[in-house]
Formats: C-alpha cells, structure tokens, sequence
C-alpha cells in the first residue's frame, strides 16, 4: 500500500510539475514577445492601429505583426513618418471616399500607396517590390487563413503522410 501512495504522489507531483512548467513557459513567452514588441515603440503601435484599421481585423498576430513593420523598417527609413501620416488620414473620415480605406484624395498618393503596400504585407506576406521585396510571412497571411476551412496552402501534403506516392 505505502508504494502505492508513494507512486500516486510522484505521479500528481511530476504532472503538477508540468502543469507548472507549462505556464512559466507560457508566461516566459508572452514576456519574451512583449519584450521583442517594446524596442519598435510608437511607429509600431501605429502600423498595428493602421492594419486594423485597413483589414477589418481587431486581433492583429503581433509576432507578424512585429516581422512585417521590420521589413517595411528595412525598405523605408521613414516609415514612422509615414505611418503617422496615414494614421490621421485615415482617422480623418473627410478624406476617405465613401469608407473605402483604400480611397484616397488626389493630393494622399503617398498615403494610397502605403495602405496599399500594407495590405499586401498582410494577405500575400510580402513587403516590397522587385528585388527589395521580402517574403515575411506564408501560411499565416490574411488570404491564406481566410480559405483554411477549405484548401491547404500549396506545397502542402492534402492526405497522411506519404499519400502522394500513390496513384489519385
């Protein structure tokens, strides 16, 4: 009997154990991405208001997030500047047409042009254009994920593993 006790103890004390290391992990992580997310500062608190804003989308993938605003960081120096400006543009009702984001007034080229390359950023995963472009992102990208319900991204296995060695 005494080894029996002494068995279910080590067993509730080793599956505490994990549940326990499970959450320092989780913990450790959130701690580790907040941490990543807090050198950006204010332009990327604005490239997330700005996305939300663009996609419709209120839960933004901070870590992709994070990944798209380095890389626009990387192809345009002035990408605080930028964002801040289309921030107010698109806070400014009056300058939209008809609600559509992507609308703009003759004289917020620069602004069109960037919300645009934003949406891109998003639902294709990559910044840029030629060979400045960056792919950041593939399967988590907005136009992926819209369609998850019913195809697979290409490239990816559609049955169990080795399914594509036999005839269709």
């Amino acid at each position: 009997m005494h080894s029996i006790l002494t068995s279910r103890r080590g067993a509730l004390k080793a599956l505490g154990a994990l549940a326990l290391s499970g959450v320092a992990s989780q913990l450790l992580l959130s701690t580790r991405a907040s941490a990543a997310l807090a050198p950006a500062g204010q332009g990327l608190k604005d490239f997330i208001a700005v996305s939300r804003t663009l996609t419709g989308e209120a839960e933004i993938n901070p870590t992709l997030a994070l990944a798209l605003y380095q890389a626009f960081a990387r192809n345009s120096p002035e990408i605080d500047t930028e964002l801040a400006s289309l921030k107010a543009a698109l806070g400014a009702g009056e300058a939209l047409a008809q609600d559509d984001k992507t609308a703009f007034a003759e004289a917020q080229k620069a602004e069109q042009a960037l919300a645009q390359a934003i949406l891109q950023g998003w639902y294709l995963g990559v910044v840029g254009k030629g060979k400045k472009s960056v792919c950041v992102a593939y399967v988590e990208t907005l136009s992926n994920r819209a369609v998850a319900d019913v195809l697979v991204p290409p490239s990816y296995s559609y049955g169990p593993c080795g399914s594509w060695s036999a005839k269709p």
